[in-house]
C-alpha cells in the first residue's frame, strides 16, 4: 500500500509463517474495547442536511482530522470555503453511490472492533507502554488510503469494497484490488500503526536493504499480532506468488547481490522493488510484486528464528544487524 506522505502537519499513507519470542506474563485483565469513530457517518449526515450547527459540530468534535480529510479529498481546508467545496464534492452521483455503497456494507463494524481489541491486548503484551490509538472511518472518493493525525488513524472504507467492485474496475489494477478485501481492514490500521509509530523511517537517507528489512520487519511484526492470518494475506499475494518466491529465493538473492542492488540507494530501483506492482521487473517479469519487502520478511523471520529477541527489539535493530545475525544465504 503504500508510501507515508507528509503534508501539513499530519501523515498520509497511500499500505510468512515466522518465529521468534512473544512476551507473555498472562496479566490479562480485562482488554481495552476498540471502538471506531464513525467520521464516515458524521459527514455523510452533513451532506444530506447540511445546517450551520453541524459545521460547528463537525469542528469541536475533529479539529484535525476534517482539515487533514479536506486537504486529500477535495484539496482543501481553507475554513471559509471548506463546507462549499464539501458540498459540491459529493455533489457528484457516481461519488455519491460510492459513499452510500460504503456506508451499508459497513453499517456494523463491531467484528473489526473485536479483532482489533484482541490485536490491541498483543500490543500492550509486546510493546511496552504501546497501545492502539483511536481509530476512524472516512470515505475519500478513492483517494488516501489512511490519513493519520495526532493520536488518531482513519481508513477510507471506500477502498474495501472487495475486489469485484464494479467501480474500482476503472480506476485499480488487478494487483491493486486483491488487497482491496473487506479482511484488509484490520491488516491496514496495524500496518498504518507500525509505520507511524514504531518502524519510522527515512525514505531520503535508505539504501536497499534498509528498506527490505524494514519491510520484512513490518510483515515480521503483522505475523506476531495477527496469529491467525493466512501469511498471504499479509504481504497480499495468492498461494501461487507464494510458491513462485519460494522456488526462486536463491536466484531472486543472487540477482540482488551479484547486481550490486543490495546497497543501493536509487530510489527508482528501490521503489521498483518493494512498491506494489504486476510485477518486480527487475528481478523477472514472471515474479509478484515487491520481491524486495518478500525477501526483507525471509531475512527478519531468520534472524527472529537465530536469535529468539522479543519483537520490540527485533523492530528496533538497525539492517545491518540483522542480515548479518541472520546469516541469509538461500
Amino acid at each position: 500500500m503504500k508510501n507515508i506522505t507528509y503534508l501539513l502537519g499530519f501523515i498520509i499513507l497511500s499500505f510468512i509463517g515466522c518465529s521468534g519470542t512473544v512476551k507473555s506474563d498472562n496479566h490479562h485483565t480485562q482488554p481495552e474495547r476498540i471502538s471506531i469513530i464513525r467520521f464516515d457517518k458524521d459527514i455523510y449526515g452533513y451532506i444530506q442536511q447540511p445546517d450551520s450547527e453541524k459545521e460547528k459540530s463537525l469542528r469541536e468534535k475533529y479539529p484535525l482530522l476534517l482539515p487533514a480529510f479536506g486537504q486529500i479529498a477535495m484539496k482543501t481546508n481553507e475554513p471559509a470555503t471548506f463546507f462549499p467545496v464539501l458540498k459540491e464534492y459529493f455533489a457528484n452521483q457516481s461519488l455519491l453511490k460510492v459513499y452510500k455503497d460504503a456506508l451499508a456494507k459497513y453499517e456494523d463494524v463491531s467484528v473489526y472492533e473485536e479483532k482489533l481489541t484482541k490485536v490491541n491486548d498483543l500490543i500492550e503484551e509486546n510493546f511496552e507502554g504501546k497501545k492502539l490509538p483511536r481509530l476512524a472511518m472516512h470515505v475519500s472518493g478513492f483517494r488516501a488510503n489512511v490519513i493519520i493525525v495526532d493520536n488518531l488513524i482513519s481508513l477510507s472504507i471506500d477502498k474495501y469494497m472487495g475486489s469485484d467492485y464494479p467501480a474500482y474496475l476503472e480506476f485499480f489494477q488487478p494487483y491493486e484490488r486483491m488487497q482491496m478485501q473487506p479482511e484488509d481492514i484490520v491488516k491496514d490500521y496495524i500496518k498504518a500503526w507500525l509505520m507511524s509509530d514504531i518502524i519510522k523511517t527515512n525514505a531520503d537517507r535508505q539504501n536497499l536493504l534498509t528498506a527490505m528489512v524494514n519491510e520484512g520487519k513490518i510483515l515480521y511484526a503483522l505475523s506476531i499480532l495477527l496469529p491467525d492470518e493466512d501469511p498471504n494475506n499479509l504481504i497480499g499475494y495468492t498461494s501461487e506468488q507464494t510458491a513462485w518466491c519460494k522456488d526462486n529465493e536463491k536466484s531472486i538473492w543472487q540477482t540482488i547481490v551479484k547486481e550490486n542492488y543490495l546497497y543501493s540507494t536509487d530510489h527508482m530501483l528501490i521503489t521498483r522493488l518493494i512498491n506494489d506492482a504486476a510485477s518486480t521487473s527487475v528481478v523477472s517479469p514472471q515474479s509478484p510484486g515487491r520481491i524486495g519487502a518478500w525477501m526483507g520478511w525471509q531475512i527478519v523471520n531468520q534472524y527472529a528464528r537465530k536469535k529468539g529477541f522479543l519483537v520490540e527489539d527485533i523492530l528496533s535493530m538497525d539492517a545491518q544487524t540483522i542480515l548479518k545475525g541472520a546469516k541469509y544465504n538461500p
